[in-house]
């Protein structure tokens, strides 16, 4: 599957959706110029900058649009301008969307959105032909030693039964595939995407193998994350360890400035993913502040795939 990256940062949720479906980022809208700079290092593909000003007809087609759009419109942080921020970009957004008509839409931002512009951007995904499920996932949730609450969105077209676990369709060739997925499950009662022995379905384990560049990514021994653990029904999960060396990191350096190494850590990165960028420490701080947490999107994915009964969000106005 390839995956088509908007609002790209360093790459946090595209290690994340990389991960969870064996994809690859193939291209990529980033307009920072030092975010740019770590995804030529990083991931080496073609950067469209700016999605104000993008043909998106001319773009190569893909399965998965990823965007962590900018959370200064909705974060409690800020002044909550919503779309009367000059940064409000959803509107750019939802135009991708509705000329790539990509199989899964993957969204980040922060937890405020919820009460402000949420509900603009479940119309515009409706008024495309996109249904959603959405998740409040906190970074304490993977095992990291503080909350970061986000909200995780997964968008597809609306032609798909909330019954059917998404990913049975990410694993469908065609449209018709995808539509035998919906009608099969109709006659299935309470069907999980596990198997009754407790085992994990082949679609479970197609869409636990990792990518190309998530064995380093999400799996650094030198960051102190942990391999993926087996658990069980619950599929594969990425967790962080709970133990660092704090003399090789040190939360501060000298006068008492914040170490953007440690915050790195935090992050949930491998060391040096933001860090050895040529770079200010500034520079690197705003940009893992703005950062998703790779293992946090893992599992917010892992969950909204696997839903199979209706909740309180599927059920919102």
């Amino acid at each position: 599957m390839k995956i088509g990256s908007l609002c790209t940062g360093y790459g946090g949720l595209d290690m994340a959706v990389e991960a969870y479906f064996n994809a690859e980022t193939i291209w990529c809208a980033e307009f920072d110029k030092h975010a740019s700079d770590l995804i030529e290092q990083r991931f080496g593909i073609p950067n469209h900058k700016d999605i104000k000003t993008i043909d998106w007809s001319s773009l190569e087609p893909i399965d998965i649009l990823t965007a962590g759009y900018p959370c200064q419109p909705f974060s409690l942080a800020g002044s909550r301008q919503g779309s009367n921020d000059e940064r409000h970009l959803w509107p750019y957004i939802k135009e991708a969307i509705s000329v790539l008509r990509p199989r899964f839409v993957v969204l980040e931002n922060v937890r405020g959105h919820l009460s402000l512009g949420f509900k603009e951007v479940l119309a515009d995904l409706a008024e495309v032909g996109y249904d959603a499920r959405w998740e409040i996932v906190r970074a304490s949730d993977v095992g990291a030693p503080h909350q970061r609450a986000r909200l995780f969105i997964i968008a597809y077209p609306n032609s798909i039964n909330w019954r059917v676990p998404l990913s049975d369709i990410a694993t469908a060739n065609t449209i018709d595939d995808r539509c035998s997925c919906r009608d099969a499950s109709r006659s299935q009662e309470g069907f999980t995407g596990i198997k009754g022995d407790g085992s994990s379905s082949n679609t479970n384990s197609h869409a636990c193998e990792e990518s190309r560049r998530t064995s380093v990514c999400l799996c650094s021994e030198s960051q102190g994350l942990r391999d993926r653990q087996d658990q069980g029904q619950a599929g594969h999960e990425y967790r962080y360890s709970r133990e660092m060396d704090r003399q090789s990191v040190p939360p501060t350096l000298d006068q008492d400035k914040l170490n953007p190494q440690f915050v790195e850590y935090m992050m949930g990165l491998p060391k040096g993913w933001v860090t050895d960028i040529d770079m200010l420490r500034t520079q690197k701080l705003k940009m893992l502040g703005n950062g998703v947490v790779p293992q946090q999107a893992y599992y917010a994915i892992a969950k909204l795939m696997n839903y199979d009964t209706p909740s309180d969000q599927d059920l919102y106005v």
